[in-house]
């Protein structure tokens, strides 16, 4: 699902991220395919027509879909596997920073690439947005 009111893909993907239920269900869904039932147990606050609600908006999306030959059960998609081993990394990497001390200073220091101008910047920019449909 692609909407222009997305400048990029990172915006896209925060949009999911951002969702009240969508990164829940999603992490849930990663496990196995589950009914109706299941995953009502696991996220009690979203049941009924809600649930049914987000579950088709995670359909929109491509990242959930109903198992087939079984009746209100669903599963991820390849993307939306894809999807869920981001926000486990994504997850693993906040745990991390959390468990460091807040006013330890970085030992690395990253150089700012000084040679870059600005035109083949735009340049890059430009190709970014053709190759991965950056706009779309």
């Amino acid at each position: 699902m692609t909407d222009s009111k997305f400048h990029s893909g990172i915006d896209y993907a925060l949009s999911i991220l951002q969702d009240q239920w969508q990164p829940t269900l999603i992490f849930w869904l990663g496990f196995r395919s589950l009914t109706l039932d299941e995953l009502h147990q696991l996220v009690p606050k979203l049941a009924g027509d809600e649930l049914k609600a987000e579950l088709a908006r995670l359909q929109n999306l491509r990242i959930a879909n109903p198992v087939k030959d079984t009746e209100n059960c669903y599963s991820l998609t390849a993307d939306g596997t894809d999807f869920r081993q981001l926000m486990i990394s994504l997850s693993m990497w906040g745990k991390q920073q959390m468990n460091d001390d807040e006013d330890k200073v970085s030992p690395l220091i990253v150089e700012p690439e000084t040679d870059a101008k600005l035109s083949e910047l735009i340049k890059y920019n430009k190709f970014l947005r053709e190759y991965i449909n950056y706009d779309e």
